[in-house]
């Protein structure tokens, strides 16, 4: 078996200057390598436009996925223990039920949430 071949590069320094010869990743490493581009943050576009996302609907969020978690497992139990004595099957479709009455809860909140916000801006529209 050949023995891999191994790709050496010259060292970069800050000395490297612009010639025909001088390839895009040893500029690169250049800006990289000074003092000035070093110092200062980068400053990313995306991160400056991305959408700021309200807390109350992340708390929306993080609390119908705790209900999502734990309404259907609790719904199962007691039908199994309560309500139908043992026998599996209604059990589990009780907790589907569950599950699916938490996704149509979440699903009309963020509707209503929805048509607040946009009422919201109609009426600074018209006072504008």
């Amino acid at each position: 078996m050949a023995p891999l071949k191994t790709r050496t590069e010259p060292k970069a320094n800050n000395t490297v200057k612009d010639s025909p010869n001088t390839t895009r990743r040893q500029r690169k490493r250049v800006d990289i390598n000074t003092e000035n581009n070093a110092a200062q943050p980068v400053k990313h576009a995306e991160a400056e436009s991305a959408p700021q996302i309200p807390g109350n609907v992340v708390g929306k969020l993080v609390a119908f996925s705790l209900l999502l978690l734990i309404m259907p497992i609790l719904a199962y139990f007691l039908s199994l223990k309560l309500v139908f004595a043992g026998s599996t099957t209604p059990s589990a479709i009780t907790a589907a039920v569950t599950a699916n009455v938490v996704l149509a809860g979440y699903v009309y909140v963020a509707w209503v949430e929805d048509v607040d916000e946009g009422s919201e801006n109609v009426q600074k529209r018209k006072l504008e």
